[in-house]
């Protein structure tokens, strides 16, 4: 078997070929070495460029999850100080009931400065009741109302209320709690809005009636008689007595919604404290994938510069174009 001659010509392709090779990688290590990155486009490496596009797509989640327990930090946060505040006016509108059902020498006027100070407390509470965060109602669950309790009445302002049920009894959160997703999973999910009927009950029954039927018991003319009222059956001084009881029911009653919020509140801490762990550990993994080795980079980089530049030197030694040589 003979064996074939190699040609000149022959000789001169495929040591261009291997030449481009080189500069190709030459090419590829200079852009590794600029970008940081060692996988920049699927075709660098494909498998990898999978995974890529899985951690990328993770951190993007990610991301939105803590944006949601942002906002959900901030919702509770301004409801546990609406809380805060409420349960400190109630205390005060408490402890002027009680000054003056314990007061045998109170007069009218003094009676009627108490009624004022009840008064402005009322007001500060309902105040507080329809506080907002980022333009929503933070009592008024999913609800568009602009305010949770309608003042006056203090019904829940904008809840659909059944046909045939009493005027006020519907809750404000009749369409649902305000939720934020804080994770991949079905159970992440928590309550950032606070039960505005749990928390201050509704309509007559609500703290603020209970708070306004203390003011006209102290307004009463027949306040310092025994004149029973024919709708409540109580004299005024009674009333008052009974007012007292029903206020520190509803501090209770706001003390454990608080409490449910504060849980909450915990809960998106914590889920804070994770969210953080969890973009760390991402970002290691997109790195692991994606990212270039600097220094192996760099010396890799001036390995194949140097063999491209004596590979180049080599071929223009040995090949040397002569017509001869193309006559071959």
């Amino acid at each position: 078997m003979s064996i074939g001659r190699v040609t000149t010509s022959q000789m001169w392709t495929s040591s261009t070929a291997n030449m481009q090779a080189a500069k190709a990688r030459v090419s590829q290590l200079s852009d590794q070495s600029s970008s940081g990155l060692a996988v920049s486009k699927p075709s660098d490496d494909p498998i990898a460029a999978a995974g890529i596009l899985r951690v990328l797509g993770q951190q993007n989640a990610n991301t939105q999850y803590a944006t949601n327990i942002g906002d959900g930090i901030g919702w509770l946060s301004t409801t546990d100080s609406a809380m805060t505040a409420s349960e400190n006016l109630i205390r005060q509108a408490k402890d002027l009931a009680i000054q003056a059902g314990n007061s045998g020498t109170a007069t009218a006027a003094s009676r009627d400065a108490i009624a004022k100070q009840l008064e402005g407390i009322r007001d500060d509470l309902l105040s507080q009741a329809n506080t907002r965060f980022n333009g929503r109602s933070i009592f008024a669950g999913t609800s568009d109302a602009s305010a949770a309790f309608a003042t006056g009445s203090y019904d829940y302002a904008g809840a659909t209320v059944p046909a045939g049920s009493p005027a006020g009894t519907a809750p404000v959160n009749a369409l649902g709690p305000v939720t934020r997703r804080i994770g991949p999973s079905a159970t992440d999910v928590v309550t950032v809005s606070a039960d505005g009927m749990a928390a201050f009950g509704t309509g007559t029954s609500s703290v603020f009636a209970q708070i306004d039927t203390v003011i006209a018991a102290l307004r009463d003319p027949g306040y310092d008689s025994d004149t029973v009222d024919a709708t409540t059956g109580k004299t005024p001084k009674e009333t008052v007595t009974a007012g007292i009881d029903r206020l520190g029911s509803a501090l209770t009653t706001l003390s454990a919604q608080h409490g449910v919020v504060g849980a909450n509140y915990a809960r998106m801490t914590s889920a804070k404290t994770q969210n953080a762990t969890t973009a760390t550990a991402l970002e290691t993994q997109r790195s692991g994938l994606q990212d270039a080795d600097t220094t192996k980079t760099l010396l890799d980089l001036k390995t194949q510069e140097l063999a491209y530049q004596t590979a180049l030197q080599v071929t223009a030694t040995v090949l040397q174009p002569t017509l001869m040589s193309f006559l071959r």
